[in-house]
């Protein structure tokens, strides 16, 4: 399936672009018996409906000549990445970088196993995120991170 979304990715990156969004993350799964193919977008002032519906009219056509599934159906669907979105790619890091986040590990540290902390750094080469509390700076190895998304304050 990896090959679905490499091929997608090539084929509409470039117009979506154009449109002054960028593609976050493409998804290719089963949903409810359906082959579904999702397309995540963002921008810095966030996403509209408005933009769902452009990029939508936008990749169609490019993915009906690409048939990235080699005639197998599927469902398209264009979306926003959420709000409370877990971060998954440097995209996801840098959006949140100097931002609250919530925070689960699979073995606790000094802090626990949850909690709220402020992205202050990540680096992937080495899988290392650096967060901050009131009292300490602290490295956590992203291996040991279950969930990582942002904190959502009404």
């Amino acid at each position: 399936m990896s090959k679905v979304i490499d091929k997608v990715a090539e084929g509409i990156t470039a117009a979506v672009n154009e449109l002054g969004v960028e593609v976050i993350e493409i998804s290719y799964k089963k949903v409810l018996g359906n082959m579904n193919l999702t397309v995540f977008i963002d921008k810095t002032e966030g996403i509209t409906l408005d933009d769902c519906e452009a990029v939508h009219k936008t990749i169609d056509p490019i993915l009906d000549e690409l048939d990235p599934t080699i005639g197998e159906p599927y469902i398209l669907n264009v979306s926003s990445p959420g709000v409370d979105r877990p971060l998954k790619t440097v995209y996801d890091y840098n959006k949140n970088l100097g931002k609250q986040l919530n925070i689960s590990l699979f073995e606790k540290n000094e802090l626990g196993k949850k909690f709220i902390a402020t992205l202050d750094s990540f680096d992937f080469e080495t899988g290392v995120v650096v967060v901050k509390t009131a009292k300490d700076t602290i490295t956590l190895d992203m291996k040991n991170i279950a969930l990582i998304k942002p904190e959502i304050k009404f």
